[in-house]
């Protein structure tokens, strides 16, 4: 039966989620633990929970550092254009990402390697290749790879596997810049998008001002020139077949394409010429790695990532000493910073309460959270769901590995409307529309299932026997939910709403309330909001 779509208001959003001024019930034992996983995985689910409960915190998050990580497929390379052969699902699974989208939505609701796959994905929002433009899935793989191989490794050599990266090349047009046609787009995403920021920053995050109060510039176009010319002369590794181009292996250099004179590169430091290109290439990634921007600047998108839309300058300044230094030595140590972050004193403890703290759960993370707490199977309930998910979240305007550009899905600085500054970058892809999809997303889950069909081998439907089996009792069953969704942050209001809707459905139909329950709780901004 379809159900009744209550009408979208946007202040709700606000109202309940960043800007929420409602008063938050007690912190119960276990409260802190659920919005840890709800920070570092995709989403809390029963089993997760009962796991970390048991061996703590900081176990569990020591048994992810060494979990199997969950991959990608294995794709053969396919010629630029389609040959006309290649038809139907050979076109389906050779020339869209499909197959990518699918298997990403199926680790991330059953990979066991959940840190790891929740950074692997806030790292691929930061460092942007698009599927709009390398469209062939087995060009876009290997790039994929690089992040949940690097999650928690060193941000240099993350870098570094980037920028050799043939999608990359082929996204930014490395892969085809000369010492005679320097092309400066892979040198100014380099600095503007995936290192130091357009700004020249204090570690906190700030910008720095001149004397008239204007923010300082992390680099002109001089350094751009300088970098561009660092970037020439690398391409494509030779072709494994004829008319087959190398997207499996990094890109290569070519010598006499390579600008071998002098490069003003950040911070007044100038490459000598005569320098060969893998030297310049090295040099240069120091350079950037080394500038003082970088833990700010990548610290704080991390942030924004897994914990808060608005850290505040001292958690920022606190993960960028942990950046600049893991209490070893070493620089750029991801897995100190992912620690850092989610064990820093404003990520952890009583849930926050300021109108400015939390983050829009953006399409993917909204239905693979809703689907992990309630038990995503199979349309028939025997086995697991095929993650044919990207349909509904394309409709909620979100298409994975497909961004609009490289400034990634949204506007990083996006402000959210009707506020002093606060910012929201999810709230860049929420509107009327996409707000009422999200509601219709979860009516079908809850009330239906997504079918088997040509591109659905396995569907989709939820498990909500255990919510059933509490449905007797509406208290427990709101609590219930409350603990998978909103590790206990649902407020007094909210629940009360809740319980009183689900005690009108008769008690002789336990499954009806669960379903009531689950609907309303799912579609609130108070689950929609990470708090």
């Amino acid at each position: 039966m379809r159900r009744r779509i209550p009408r979208f208001a946007f202040s709700a959003f606000v109202s309940c989620g960043l800007l929420a001024a409602a008063p938050l019930p007690a912190v119960a034992d276990d409260t802190d633990l659920l919005r840890f996983l709800d920070q570092a995985s995709f989403g809390p689910t029963s089993a997760q929970i009962a796991r970390a409960q048991t061996i703590g915190l900081s176990a569990w998050l020591e048994q992810q550092l060494t979990m199997r990580i969950s991959t990608y497929p294995s794709l053969p390379m396919m010629p630029g254009t389609r040959p006309t052969r290649c038809a139907g699902d050979c076109q389906r699974d050779h020339y869209t990402m499909y197959l990518l989208q699918n298997r990403f939505f199926v680790n991330a609701l059953y990979g066991q390697d959940q840190l790891r796959q929740r950074v692997a994905w806030a790292l691929h929002k930061i460092l942007v290749v698009s599927g709009r433009d390398v469209t062939l899935p087995s060009r876009m793989a290997p790039y994929l790879a690089i992040f949940p191989r690097n999650a928690f490794g060193n941000y240099r050599r993350l870098l570094e596997e980037v920028t050799l990266n043939p999608a990359m090349g082929d996204y930014l047009d490395m892969a085809t810049s000369t010492k005679s046609r320097p092309n400066e787009n892979y040198a100014r995403e380099v600095l503007q998008l995936f290192s130091i920021g357009t700004d020249l920053l204090n570690p906190d995050g700030t910008p720095q001002l001149d004397a008239e109060g204007a923010p300082l510039p992390a680099y002109d176009q001089e350094v751009v020139s300088g970098f561009s010319k660092v970037f020439t002369g690398w391409t494509y590794a030779p072709d494994p077949a004829p008319g087959i181009r190398n997207f499996f292996d990094p890109m290569v250099l070519r010598a006499n394409q390579h600008d071998t004179g002098p490069k003003a590169l950040l911070r007044g430091v100038v490459l000598p010429a005569g320098q060969t290109g893998q030297q310049d290439l090295a040099d240069a990634l120091d350079d950037i790695f080394q500038h003082p921007n970088v833990g700010p600047f990548i610290g704080s998108r991390l942030i924004r990532e897994l914990v808060t839309s608005n850290p505040s300058p001292a958690y920022v300044a606190r993960v960028t000493a942990v950046f600049d230094d893991n209490g070893g030595g070493v620089r750029g140590d991801l897995w100190a910073v992912v620690k850092a972050i989610l064990l820093d004193p404003e990520a952890r403890g009583a849930v926050p309460a300021g109108a400015d703290q939390g983050r829009l759960r953006e399409p993917a993370l909204f239905v693979i959270g809703a689907l992990r707490a309630l038990g995503a199977r199979s349309a028939d309930g025997l086995g697991s769901s095929d993650g044919y998910l990207s349909p509904q979240v394309v409709l909620m305007g979100q298409d994975v590995f497909r961004p609009a550009s490289v400034f990634s899905y949204y506007p990083a600085e996006y402000l959210v409307p009707g506020t002093a500054g606060v910012r929201g970058p999810e709230f860049g892809l929420l509107s009327a529309s996409t707000a009422l999809r999200r509601a219709n997303f979860v009516n079908t889950m809850v009330f239906s299932r997504i079918n088997v069909g040509a591109n659905a081998p396995r569907g989709t439907s939820l498990n909500l026997a255990p919510l059933e089996a509490l449905a007797g009792d509406p208290v427990t069953l709101v609590d219930e939910l409350d603990r998978l969704l909103m590790h206990g942050a649902m407020s007094p209001d909210m629940k009360a709403a809740v319980v009183q809707a689900v005690s009108a459905v008769s008690a002789a139909n336990p499954r009806l309330r669960a379903q009531q329950a689950a609907y309303l709780a799912c579609t609130s901004s108070q689950y929609q909001v990470q708090r």
